[in-house]
């Protein structure tokens, strides 16, 4: 086994799981300021973006080729990492991206360019204490006044069962001989045997519970890097804030768009405890407790302040939306921690009808036949509000689209030449949005002959037959050949009725 001591507790051994983040892309970023009241940047002006803890650069290379007046730049210590990264970069024809096989404090040493944009996820949990300083001290020298950064972390109160669970599987782990994987899988099987065994902790955690469980069905790699590092530390909000506050970094919004709507996701109740503290981060902790929040994905400005009504109101009507998933997916409700939410069709649904036509500024919507019994308050909150439920995203303004269309192109048909490894998602880039859309494995399939209804159904039904790819519905492998052949059957008729229109839609494909 290569000698893996220069990791400093942080797994190296294994390759870390290709996935995507549409929370990083500069857009989404944009949209959540926006929503704060603070005037995001120009979609149109040219920006310098950092991705620490970069991985296999999936998600940079795809956000620098769907922002090519964007320079990207990823850094990794790991050098497998790298590597994948720039051979991705180099695949797709990506010139606005390049990657760094650096450590933080070497990072440190270089002479960079100011960043208007600095992600991180996940990577605040992952690391020690001496790392997260020199994750400070990197923004405190380059992040430009104005600038945003993207902070995911493991959260308390949400994980406060979980940290004995992952104590106790590293502890295993630690022992146990074998490889990585092995070492995971008998940790795991370990835990569950004291669970079974009537250990009190288990009895008096479900929480814990749960999430072993939940643990059994994802994948080793990602749970090696999610749960097996020397450093796993959840974070409360206010000590976060409090940290990146001695960098003069300020707290604007959550990533997940949703959690910014305290009306969906706080009982009215506790809604009114949270707006009795004065402090914001300590009112954003007490909403996490209303949640038992376990994962936190916060957006931080340096210096970005609010914008006043009229210009707020000028960059909103400049602002441009598309469709986040296609329009029979499209949804009024969903489940909250506060319990359900349902939005009137008839004061939301104008907007997703709109969109349906053509991505559209906030302006064009305002002059859309479907919009027209919207005056312009309930317009704001119908964008918002369908974008709180992932049915509207940010799409980047129509000037430049074509040159994007080309970049993004080139990415998409090196990411469909991939070889299938397994089942998991394939993420295209959209010139519209800059951002991913996701295809499954059975959609992978179907775009691959498109042109041909049944040409399509047979590749699809061909790859079903072979075991060594499972096909899923609702993460639920499918085991028969009767199970497979209705869900193949049904999926067919959802690609090309609603999902290829979508893809067309954003461009994705032609």
């Amino acid at each position: 086994m290569a000698d893996s001591s220069w990791g400093e507790g942080y797994v190296v051994d294994l390759d870390y799981t290709r996935g995507y983040f549409r929370e990083l892309s500069p857009g989404h970023l944009r949209l959540v300021l926006l929503l704060a009241g603070v005037e995001p940047p120009d979609a149109t002006q040219p920006f310098t973006y950092y991705e620490l803890g970069c991985g296999n650069g999936y998600s940079t290379v795809l956000h620098a080729v769907a922002n090519p007046q964007g320079r990207f730049c990823g850094v990794d210590f790991n050098p497998t990492h790298i590597h994948n990264a720039q051979r991705l970069a180099q695949d797709a024809g990506a010139g606005n991206v390049r990657f760094l096989e650096k450590s933080f404090a070497e990072l440190l040493e270089l002479d960079l360019e100011e960043a208007d944009y600095v992600v991180l996820h996940g990577v605040w949990s992952w690391v020690g204490d001496e790392h997260r300083a020199q994750v400070l001290e990197f923004l405190r020298r380059r992040l430009k006044p104005g600038g945003t950064v993207y902070l995911s972390y493991n959260a308390l109160p949400g994980l406060a069962q979980v940290a004995p669970l992952q104590r106790l599987l590293n502890a295993h782990a630690g022992l146990a001989a074998g490889d990585r994987i092995e070492k995971v899988r008998r940790s795991m099987d370990f835990a569950e045997r004291l669970r079974r065994a009537g250990a009190r902790f288990f009895a008096l955690s479900p929480a814990a519970v749960a999430r072993l469980a939940s643990m059994g069905k994802h994948d080793p790699h990602y749970l090696a890097h999610e749960y097996y590092n020397a450093n796993w530390s959840p974070f409360y909000h206010a000590d976060v804030a409090q940290a990146l506050a001695g960098i003069k970094l300020s707290y604007a919004g959550a990533a997940s768009v949703l959690d910014n709507f305290d009306q969906f996701t706080l009982k009215p109740e506790l809604a009114k405890l949270a707006a009795e503290v004065g402090e914001r981060a300590f009112a954003e902790t007490i909403k996490d407790y209303a949640r038992n929040q376990s994962f936190r994905r916060d957006v931080y400005t340096r210096g970005a302040p609010k914008a006043a009504p009229p210009a707020l109101e000028a960059v909103l009507d400049r602002s441009r939306f598309a469709l986040a998933r296609p329009r029979a997916s499209c949804r009024m409700q969903t489940t909250t921690s506060a319990g359900e939410v349902t939005l009137q069709p008839e004061a939301y649904a104008p907007v997703v009808d709109a969109l349906a036509r053509a991505p559209m500024t906030f302006a064009e919507l305002a002059r859309a036949p479907e919009c027209a019994r919207l005056d312009r308050g309930k317009l704001r909150q119908a964008v918002f509000g369908m974008a709180a439920l992932s049915n509207v995203q940010a799409a980047l303004p129509a000037a430049g689209e074509d040159a994007r269309r080309e970049s993004t192109a080139r990415f998409n048909a090196a990411a469909l030449r991939a070889p299938i490894t397994d089942a998991a998602d394939l993420y295209l880039a959209s010139p519209v949005t800059g951002a991913g859309v996701a295809l499954n494995l059975v959609d992978r399939l179907f775009l691959s002959a498109s042109h041909d209804r049944s040409a399509a159904l047979e590749r699809v039904r061909t790859a079903a037959a072979d075991d060594r790819l499972k096909i899923s519905k609702q993460g639920k492998a499918l085991a028969t050949v009767e199970e497979k052949e209705a869900y193949v059957q049904e999926r067919a008729d959802f690609f090309f009725a609603s999902l290829l229109p979508f893809l067309r839609l954003l461009r994705v494909v032609d």
